[in-house]
């Protein structure tokens, strides 16, 4: 990273770039648990009686929350802070975990969907990845001075 002025960015940007990472943990989601239910034979929620919605609420909150938290490291980054919030990302990785898993006990599910599940394992690399993400796009947008990225067909060719 350069040593030079700090380039700015709008609300706007942080906040599609909020929105864009929370896709990214949605699908990285859908996906990791997709890949573990064929390998396992079995579902995120295998408990009896437990309705059928409570899995994406929970998941629903668990993205507002990462929202929240990558506002938060927004924020400071923002307030000149170039390294990686550690902390920060590990609350919100280990919060993950912890709204699964103690949510799922008040919504009635067995310890093996909860705190013994693989699937809420994977929430905690799902999340950690994608604040780190977060971070490494937004500091290079702040902090470099490299334009943005552009697919081949957007290149100025020069010719010669």
């Amino acid at each position: 990273m350069s040593e030079g002025a700090r380039r700015g960015v709008t609300r706007g940007y942080v906040g599609a770039l909020i929105a864009a990472t929370g896709v990214v943990a949605a699908a990285l989601t859908v996906a990791s648990w997709g890949i573990l239910s064929l390998a396992l034979q079995r579902s995120p929620v295998l408990t009896e009686g437990v309705p059928v919605w409570v899995a994406p609420v929970f998941v629903i909150v668990l993205l507002a929350g990462l929202a929240w938290a990558l506002w938060n490291q927004a924020v400071t980054l923002l307030k000149g802070r170039r390294q990686p919030q550690w902390g920060s990302i590990f609350v919100v990785a280990i919060g993950a975990y912890l709204v699964w898993c103690l949510g799922g006990v008040l919504a009635g599910m067995q310890l093996l969907d909860t705190w013994l599940s693989p699937f809420s394992a994977a929430l905690v690399v799902i999340w950690a990845v994608s604040a780190l993400i977060f971070w490494a796009v937004l500091s290079r947008r702040v902090y470099t001075d490299r334009p943005p990225p552009r697919w081949p067909w957007e290149r100025d060719e020069e010719t010669g």
